[in-house]
This record gives structure tokens, C-alpha cells and sequence, in this order.
């Protein structure tokens, strides 16, 4: 199931097809259809051209924090008129939207939000795209709590500015539950955990996500190495 992800998307017809000239023609009519058909129905927008190229720029930039300025000047717009077509964007679930936590944090963090994407798959770089999947994993197991439990959730991450970073931190009605890091094969605890700690609550689950795992290791400190796939499957916050 791991490897269909990785390769079709989350999205049923390329996911139960699992064949990849399918997926190819299916991703380029999905968005095709969403920016040409639905985006001219709910917005007047008419530089699609510009759009496209802001998808593809988010694309790359998978996993980074997103600089309204920068996009802006590498699409010759104003900084409004891109928060407004990243915001389009996310009405059409194209990305979504992840912030930094800050309550009773440093105001070293970073304010600048990250962006993902639905279409996981469509994503090259393999770093970025597996952080894309457990982005998209965990938003899906919070609106399952939501909708269930009423509860309130949030999903977002850390990062200071001189680059001490925690790829997410899950919060269920505005208290932090979870820290979680990814990485694709390093099973070396995350230099920055410790640091966030001073300002969390102290039984707050910490756990480090990786893909290719030889074992899993639970540490004094309280911080758990699991393998990717299986936690995703049973996902324990």
C-alpha cells in the first residue's frame, strides 16, 4: 500500500489502477480540469500560465518554508496577489497549508507556513515527497478526530531562524501531543528535539519517522525510531 502512495497518489482511480501510464495521463487531466474548468468558474483569474508555474515552484520547494516576497518576485507579481492564488489553490485542494507553532515559544521561529500537496506523487524529490506523505497522513487522521471526537486539531512545525527545525508537531484542542520527525534512512536521533523540549509540555510524544528501517529503538529520553509505513498504519498520537 506504502508503494502505491509513492508512486499513484492517495487519489482511488490511479491508486487501484497502480500502473503508471495512468497515473501520468490522470495527473495532468486532474489539474488540468481544475484550472481550467473550476478556477474560471469560482475566480476571475486569467494568468493561468503564472499559476502552473507557482504550482511547480511549490513543487520544488516541498518541505521549505514558503517566502510570499520570493514567489513574487520570481513570478513578476505582487506579494497579495500570490497569498490570494495560494489561497485559491487551497480551495481546490490542490496544496494545503501547514504553519509554525508558536505559543509560549521563542519569537526566533520562523512565521513563513510550508505548503503540500494532495497529489503526493507528482512530487520528484524523494526527501520532500516522503514528508508529503506523512503531511497528508497525519491531516487526514486529524479531521478523523475532528469529525468523531469534536475535538480541535492542528498540524504544524518548528523552525527557529538559525535552521533548528522539528519536521511536525501535532496539536489535539491547543495542547501539543506529538513531535515527529522524517527521514528517509537515518536512525541517529534528531540533533533539534531536544531543543524544543523547554518549551513543550513534558510527556509529549516524540517519535522519529523512518522509511528504511533495520530496527525500531525506544530511548531513555522518551523519544521513539519507527518504521515509517507501519506507524502510518496505526497512527498513535
Amino acid at each position: 500500500a506504502f508503494e502505491r502512495l509513492w508512486h499513484f497518489s492517495g487519489f482511488p482511480e490511479p491508486f487501484l489502477t497502480g500502473d503508471k501510464v495512468f497515473y501520468d495521463r490522470w495527473k495532468r487531466s486532474h489539474l488540468d480540469i481544475i484550472l481550467r474548468q473550476d478556477l474560471l468558474d469560482i475566480e476571475s483569474v486569467h494568468d493561468i500560465k503564472a499559476i502552473e508555474t507557482l504550482i511547480e515552484l511549490l513543487k520544488i520547494n516541498v518541505g521549505s518554508t514558503v517566502s510570499y516576497a520570493n514567489l513574487a518576485r520570481s513570478l513578476e507579481k505582487d506579494a497579495k496577489t500570490i497569498k490570494r492564488w495560494l489561497q485559491i489553490l487551497e480551495n481546490l485542494y490542490i496544496i494545503f497549508r501547514v504553519t509554525p507553532y508558536s505559543k509560549k515559544i521563542t519569537r526566533s521561529l520562523l512565521k513563513e507556513p510550508k505548503y503540500y500537496f494532495y497529489d503526493f506523487a507528482r512530487i520528484e524529490e524523494p526527501g520532500g515527497k516522503l514528508e508529503n506523505i506523512v503531511a497528508s497522513a497525519l491531516l487526514k487522521e486529524l479531521h478523523l478526530i475532528e469529525d468523531i471526537y469534536g475535538a480541535t486539531t492542528a498540524l504544524h512545525f518548528l523552525r527557529t531562524r538559525d535552521g533548528k527545525e522539528v519536521d511536525f508537531l501535532v496539536a489535539i484542542n491547543n495542547q501539543p501531543k506529538c513531535l515527529i520527525e522524517v527521514k528517509m534512512s537515518d536512525d541517529v536521533p534528531h540533533k533539534h528535539m531536544p531543543h524544543f523540549e523547554n518549551f513543550l509540555p513534558a510527556d509529549i510524544k516524540k517519535i522519529q519517522l523512518v522509511k528504511t528501517l533495520a530496527r525500531e529503538k525506544t530511548f531513555a529520553e522518551g523519544l521513539e525510531i519507527r518504521e515509517l509505513a507501519s506507524w502510518l498504519q496505526a497512527i498513535d498520537f
